[in-house]
């Protein structure tokens, strides 16, 4: 008779409780305060909070934001060559098409008399990098439904997952579709023009965002309480911190633009967590556990700000190129290169290794 035992199947990603907050909970929460705080903010104690929020941000960026981006690098270079190069398009092709895409922007900065094709170019990258954001965030939301969904074993069929998924790619085109309303933005010093949609296009995202939310409520919710099925609220917040951080209709400005990052962030860890806890090199030595952690503070901190901030000021470029270069090609190549990796990273129904991660217990 055999002695091997099946894994035991777990039904967390962190702890039952901690879920709870990590995948949206504590989102939700922040925004209500932030909400409610806004009506006073002529206060004292309350205008002078508002005022720190985009500090408070930036330097917590340094322990959730940035570890988030550099852990989808180990999960995803990590796996091997095997793995790479069956993900080829993503994990090599996009990379290098990146690369050229920055050095060809450099190449026209040096040059004063193209400098302003140069900043096109940039302009075209950062509405590519806010128009995939959406996509991003919208794929990591889903993803956490559905893990949930089969932690508490709720029922979805085929046309209420598609349901969900919709609803969610929704709330990324409504977005995406106010912000070209406007000419254009700032970042890190380089301006540039908006992908400008036409306003139809903005009130019929709208219509279908409203539409979709009402077919959710109905196909996936209503329908399955007839049937005696209750949804956890673990699985229903990341949906319902999605509506609160992206869907114009629901916007809390410094919240938005502050806030929804480390909170994004802080979701996708605990996924992070989940698979990095199934390997018994991390999960049986605390030292390689704090070597890790400590790896990806300093490599983040390193890639976002040490190495681009100080190449920028070795160059002079906001008086040579009027804008910070290095932070913005930095910033334009990791964040749309991690959209592209999440995007093979976490096919739980294709990997068997993601599915034993989360799924199995470990110890």
């Amino acid at each position: 008779m055999s002695t091997t035992t099946a894994p035991v199947r777990v039904n967390y990603l962190v702890s039952r409780y901690l879920d709870f907050w990590l995948l949206g909970g504590a989102s939700v929460f922040t925004y209500l305060a932030m909400s409610a705080a806004g009506g006073f903010r002529n206060w004292y104690g309350v205008s002078n909070q508002f005022s720190n929020v985009a500090v408070t941000m930036a330097t917590l960026a340094l322990f959730v934001n940035y570890p988030h981006f550099l852990a989808s690098y180990r999960l995803a270079y990590g796996r091997g060559q095997e793995f790479v190069v069956r993900h080829w398009f993503n994990l090599l092709l996009v990379p290098a098409m990146l690369l050229s895409f920055l050095t060809c922007a450099y190449c026209l900065a040096v040059d004063e008399k193209s400098l302003d094709a140069s900043q096109q170019m940039l302009g075209i990258g950062i509405n590519f990098m806010f128009f995939t954001v959406g996509w991003h965030y919208t794929k990591q939301a889903f993803g956490c439904m559905m893990v949930y969904a089969a932690y508490d074993r709720y029922p979805l069929d085929r046309i209420q997952r598609e349901s969900l998924r919709f609803s969610l790619l929704s709330v990324w085109w409504y977005s995406f579709a106010q912000a070209s309303q406007s000419a254009g933005g700032t970042f890190w010093s380089l301006k540039y023009a908006n992908w400008q949609l036409p306003y139809w296009v903005y009130q019929a995202s709208a219509g279908v965002f409203f539409v979709l939310l009402s077919w959710v409520a109905y196909r996936v919710l209503y329908r399955n309480w007839r049937a005696g099925h209750r949804p956890g609220v673990t699985m229903m917040i990341p949906y319902v911190a999605m509506l609160l951080w992206f869907a114009p209709c629901f916007r809390q400005p410094d919240f938005f633009y502050y806030v929804v990052p480390f909170f994004h962030s802080l979701q996708y860890l605990a996924f992070v967590y989940r698979v990095e806890r199934a390997r018994p090199s991390i999960r049986e030595s605390a030292q390689r556990a704090t070597a890790l952690v400590l790896g990806l503070l300093l490599t983040g901190w390193l890639a976002f700000e040490v190495v681009p901030g100080n190449l920028d000021m070795s160059m002079n470029a906001t008086t040579t190129f009027g804008f910070s270069f290095c932070l913005v090609a930095f910033n334009l190549f990791i964040n749309v290169h991690h959209y592209f990796i999440d995007n093979v990273l976490w096919r739980v129904r294709d990997d068997a290794q993601v599915r034993q991660a989360l799924f199995s217990d470990p110890v």
